[in-house]
């Protein structure tokens, strides 16, 4: 593992509301924690305490509630960004790896794998995304799968198409959101082993789960009940 000693990622006193009808819910209540460099966080919680929606800020898909925390960026706020550089943070700097897979039926393994190059990214050329793509699809052992489609794919095959596709604009922070939900055991334990290499090759690693066991797999499990952070190991 790289080291682990800067800090690249932290949650301050985060809070989120969301309305329901006329009620407002409480999902959040002022959690915090910090990401280093290099290390691989796990979020550990049961149904509804929080965990997607912490994620969800962190990643820049949600925004906090007004006053309700910052998320800093190597130091800077990412809420304080225009609209434009907080989809640059998202599209650059993280990727996402969801419990449902979330690829297009109608592109083949390598073209939903090269997607988000063709929205931004550090690429200069077409082919150099090409080839990224096809290089970590051949890492994932889909090698020989480049021209299928989703529906062709077992759950396993999807899942590492979709890590391989969060990975191709080379980011510095992976977030997974219960990636082996949706898998039997087997094939979620092949998932945990790729990101436990990818891990190893220094990738820093944020990921939400229920389950303990899967949680071990990480170097730090932040402990989240009920919308607070109440545990740090």
């Amino acid at each position: 593992m790289s080291n682990t000693n800067s800090l690249i990622l932290e949650g301050i006193n985060l809070k989120k509301t969301y309305k329901l009808g006329r009620s407002q819910v409480p999902v959040l209540h002022a959690a915090s924690l910090q990401i280093h460099q290099g290390q691989w966080t796990t979020i550990l919680g049961s149904s509804g305490s929080g965990k997607s929606t912490l994620l969800h800020l962190l990643g820049g898909l949600d925004r906090p509630d007004q006053q309700g925390g910052e998320v800093l960026f190597n130091g800077e706020s990412v809420w304080a960004k225009s609209n434009r550089q907080i989809n640059a943070y998202r599209n650059n700097h993280v990727g996402f790896v969801f419990q449902f897979y979330h690829l297009l039926p109608e592109l083949t393994v390598l073209e939903n794998a090269i997607l988000p190059t063709m929205i931004g990214g550090s690429f200069t050329t077409t082919s150099e995304a090409k080839n990224q793509a096809e290089h970590l699809l051949d890492q994932f052992g889909l090698s020989h799968r480049f021209t299928h489609r989703p529906r062709e794919l077992s759950g396993g095959e999807r899942q590492r198409v979709a890590i391989a596709r969060a990975l191709v604009n080379n980011p510095s922070i992976l977030l997974a959101d219960e990636p082996t939900g949706n898998l039997d055991e087997e094939t979620g334990d092949g998932i945990l082993d790729v990101l436990g290499a990818l891990h190893q090759d220094g990738l820093t690693i944020v990921m939400v789960t229920h389950n303990m066991e899967i949680a071990n797999r990480g170097d730090v499990i932040v402990h989240l009940r009920g919308g607070n952070i109440t545990q740090l190991d």
